[in-house]
């Protein structure tokens, strides 16, 4: 058993800080369970991480990973269709939930204190049962679930511009290639085999990390989970992916999208940064935060204000990705203004930050901004379950991103945004404009 302080109180240097204590242990199956104890509320939040997304998958088989986020929520051995929710929201007056991104898989609940072995008994039961219920016509369900989803999505403005940016500047054979949500082609072709195999060898409790927390007895919530989870067995452990980091595009790419659902042209620039928790990605995040965030970024003053406005948006931040990571920038042009004009503009005021670097006001402002958003994220069971979670999927560590990530925040200084920004060049570029474009006419 690990027992560890998180440094809140110190890192955030925030008056009302409290240190959060956490317990770690690993069942004889390969699951990794963290205890937080919070008497504050009488509730619990179980957060389930599967180190599973949509990197995990195959070309010609994409889309398999946000299915189950789906196919999930359907049936067990045990489990009739519709009770999971039924149990949630009705028995338990609680709330449930579910992500899935390029590199992960989360469930989440939050219930009663009194509902937490029953949620432990639900998890466990897809866990290790899910595949009992699995059939065609569950498997023709949710995928036409998906189906419309994916459809909903194309439907709206601008719909393609993140999955565009991100596959060109990762091209295939990388796994960020592909759009999380799949194709419809790789839909359509899935069968019950492919599904079921996916779901062997990912959903398992040694691919899996468990976090408990909120009003809880440690001693009893690490016995209840033992019962539920310790008879799963463990499975092969998947095949680490290992992609090569990139840090250079070898020049800058660039691509048009007609969309006949925008109204105004956009334009987007993605520079590739590393991936969440590496060294050089937290100078990158702040780099982020002093260009677009609050009323005073610096590509709003450059871009928005003056005699001639360049832009009327310009916004950005940074995605979150692990392997490697994207730093975005999108902004739509003035009346009369160029893309070409635009992204000169940008790349300018990113040239002056490398050249002369943040003010120090900038740099604790951002500072600030940053470690409350962190802050804010502890405020809540739910929020320190999900972040406790990630960091032990992602590093082993589950300060990783709590007491980890505020450190080195707080160590970022003005060179090191220099030196972050000295990165950021049109050489290294990855733009996607999208151009508004008439709708094709409908067959009579």
């Amino acid at each position: 058993m690990k027992r560890s302080l998180l440094l809140v109180a110190l890192l955030l240097a925030a008056p009302s800080a409290r240190a959060l204590t956490y317990s770690r242990h690993v069942l004889s199956n390969g699951l990794t369970v963290l205890l937080y104890k919070d008497a504050s509320a009488p509730l619990v939040a179980v957060n389930i991480w599967y180190k599973v997304g949509s990197k995990n998958e195959e070309a010609g088989r994409t889309g398999f990973a946000h299915l189950f986020e789906h196919y999930m929520f359907e049936c067990t051995k045990n489990t009739k269709q519709g009770e999971y929710f039924d149990t949630v929201f009705k028995k338990l007056g609680g709330l449930a939930n579910a992500f899935t991104s390029y590199d992960k898989t989360n469930y989440y609940s939050v219930v009663p204190a009194g509902g937490l072995d029953e949620m432990l008994r639900l998890e466990s039961d897809r866990m290790g049962f899910l595949q009992a219920c699995m059939s065609q016509e569950s498997l023709d369900k949710q995928r036409g679930i998906v189906q419309n989803e994916k459809r909903e999505r194309e439907g709206a403005p601008y719909s393609s511009v993140f999955e565009d940016v991100v596959g060109q500047t990762f091209p295939a054979p990388h796994p960020y290639n592909w759009p999380i949500i799949g194709s419809m082609r790789d839909l359509e072709a899935a069968s019950l085999q492919d599904v079921a195999k996916f779901h062997k060898t990912y959903y398992l409790p040694n691919n899996a990390v468990l976090a408990i927390a909120g009003a809880i007895d440690e001693a009893k919530a690490l016995e209840r989970a033992k019962f539920w989870f310790e008879g799963i067995p463990a499975g092969p452990a998947p095949a680490p992916l290992n992609p090569p980091a990139v840090a250079s595009l070898g020049g800058r790419r660039e691509m048009t999208t007609p969309d006949p659902k925008a109204q105004m042209p956009m334009l987007v620039i993605g520079f590739p940064i590393p991936g969440r928790g590496k060294p050089g990605a937290d100078e990158a995040s702040v780099l982020a935060s002093i260009l677009s965030e609050g009323r005073g970024a610096r590509l709003a003053k450059a871009l928005k204000e003056g005699a001639r406005p360049l832009a009327v948006m310009a916004e950005g931040g940074v995605i979150g990705l692990y392997e490697s990571d994207l730093l975005l920038i999108q902004a739509v042009p003035a009346p009369g203004v160029t893309m070409a004009e635009l992204e000169a503009a940008i790349h300018a005021e990113i040239a002056r930050i490398a050249a002369g670097g943040p003010s120090a006001q900038e740099l604790a402002r951002v500072k600030a901004k940053l470690r409350t958003s962190m802050y804010d994220a502890l405020q809540n069971v739910e929020g320190v379950a999900q972040s406790l979670a990630e960091g032990e999927a992602v590093g082993g560590d589950p300060e990783l991103f709590i007491g980890g990530e505020a450190a080195r925040i707080q160590a970022v200084d003005a060179d090191a945004v220099k030196r972050a920004a000295a990165r950021l060049t049109p050489s290294n570029s990855s733009v996607v404009k999208i151009a508004p474009a008439p709708a094709a006419p409908r067959n009579p």
